[in-house]
């Protein structure tokens, strides 16, 4: 309907109008296609299967590529000196790291660095992703883990549907844990845990 109303000789008042709706529309599409991205998400999560493997090995692995895939980013890595096994999906916790790493370079100040760090506590594994940049607003740090939540300040034109710290729950979820988000004490960054 809006491709025909385009296509009649319309007025510079009544075209914006159609330009207004044409944008609605697209929005809706963006919302809708999410809406089933987090359903097919959901879905292949619930459906990981386990395995053992060295989480400290991954955690090696996946910052290498890290390291090449964002030349312009400083990520150092913290580990254990030791093999840090578990039982889980291993594909799922580098799809974890993806997304804690690429909202890191997102926020990271220019110049800051990004630090993977695992640490062993009371029989689990902490895992963090800290970045040096500006605090997470107070208001927002209970609200990053929800589905399809979103408050990108467009630091670039792509668009963001707030998935990413949605599938970081539901993965640490499928692993018996659970994914917070907090500022540093001394405000120069964040903490995804």
């Amino acid at each position: 309907s809006l491709d025909n109303l385009e296509s009649e000789g319309l007025r510079d008042d009544q075209r914006r109008y159609v330009t207004r709706a044409r944008e609605g529309t697209q929005r809706l599409q963006s919302i809708l296609s999410a809406l089933g991205a987090a359903a097919r998400v959901e879905e292949s999560i619930k459906q990981a299967d386990r395995v053992n493997f060295d989480l400290r090995e991954l955690l090696s692995s996946a910052v290498a590529a890290y390291r090449d895939g964002f030349p312009q980013a400083h990520i150092a890595l913290d580990l254990p000196p030791e093999p840090c096994f578990m039982r889980g999906a291993p594909d799922l916790i580098v799809q974890l790291l993806d997304k804690l790493i690429e909202n890191a370079v997102d926020f990271s100040a220019s110049t800051g660095t990004i630090t993977v760090r695992l640490d062993r506590a009371l029989g689990n594994y902490v895992l963090q992703v800290q970045n040096d940049g500006p605090p997470i607003p107070q208001a927002l740090l209970g609200r990053l883990f929800e589905s399809l939540f979103e408050q990108r300040q467009g630091r670039d034109d792509k668009p963001h549907f707030g998935l990413g710290l949605y599938i970081v729950r539901l993965v640490a979820d499928f692993h018996g844990g659970t994914a917070v988000a907090a500022n540093r004490s001394d405000g120069s960054g964040a903490i995804f845990t």
